[in-house]
């Protein structure tokens, strides 16, 4: 079931596309600073991750990245398609946020944390580094994300392979294990739902995260992982050089932890965004 959702049509490009942002609100009021939270794909909207305002206490914020969902779709000839502008466009989105102040403005500055899963991870840790970044967020959370595409294809190969190469199987095993398929996943991937221009691991398949940035990197960071998911431990590896994290493994799930052990995962999640704004 779709939450009840504030929209608003966020200007990025120069004016030239609109992403489309929507925000829940908690049914109590909160001090909870929002969650601002980025879909995965590339090009899967935001859908399956709308399950996250059931469990947090706090206001929650998605937006569908360009190509996708309820944004903009512009032909690849006319607008480019790559993670670098993926991050100047959620710079960009994080902007409107405050300026429409959906995004509050405390202690002088942005209040707000950033969430980011599988490709969304990756989206939200590179804008963070981005040169010409955000606001810091006051926490970052990384869930099921690698830091290493072509390590993560190397073991995704050997999966399947040991699964008889059933996609299927694949699937059921460690994308998604709940019983029957929860209706999120399905609203995101129902017919024109998706984007087409720019989509799936091949897209960002020689992506690593830069060693560089994790050395200097002190925004607090959970990461939640999944003891089934297609993104192994090794293909996570780069991130335990982070000096500022915390990694929980969620047994007996995989890919979509969220939808699989709702409860458990929005707790771990709900628990450390409230150690962080203190």
């Amino acid at each position: 079931m779709t939450p009840e959702l504030m929209s608003l049509m966020l200007p990025v490009r120069g004016g030239a596309c609109r992403l489309w942002a929507g925000r829940h609100l908690p049914a109590a009021s909160t001090d909870g600073w929002p969650l601002l939270v980025c879909h995965g794909g590339p090009g899967i909207p935001s859908d399956y991750l709308f399950p996250l305002v059931e469990l947090l206490q706090r206001p929650v914020i998605f937006f569908d990245q360009l190509g996708c969902g309820r944004s903009d779709r512009p032909e690849p000839a006319d607008q480019e398609y790559s993670i670098a502008a993926s991050v100047r466009d959620l710079v960009s989105v994080i902007d409107a946020l405050v300026a429409q102040a959906w995004i509050p403005i405390r202690d002088g500055r942005p209040a707000y944390h950033l969430y980011g899963q599988s490709f969304g991870g990756i989206l939200a840790f590179e804008t963070l580094n981005a040169a010409s970044g955000p606001p810091p967020p006051r926490s970052l959370s990384l869930s099921n994300v690698p830091s290493s595409v072509p390590v993560l294809l190397e073991d995704v190969a050997a999966l399947l392979a040991d699964l008889g190469d059933d996609g299927s199987r694949f699937d059921a095993t460690h994308v998604c294990r709940a019983i029957p398929r929860p209706a999120a996943l399905l609203a995101a991937y129902a017919p024109g739902h998706p984007g087409s221009h720019w989509r799936g691991v091949d897209v960002i398949a020689e992506w690593c995260v830069p060693e560089a940035s994790l050395a200097s990197f002190t925004t607090p960071v959970l990461r939640l992982a999944a003891e089934y998911d297609f993104v192994t431990s090794r293909s996570m590896q780069g991130w335990q050089q982070l000096a500022n994290q915390r990694l929980v493994v969620l047994p007996g799930v995989a890919h979509h932890a969220l939808l699989e052990r709702p409860k458990a995962y929005g707790a771990h999640l709900e628990a450390f965004l409230q150690t962080h704004e203190d």
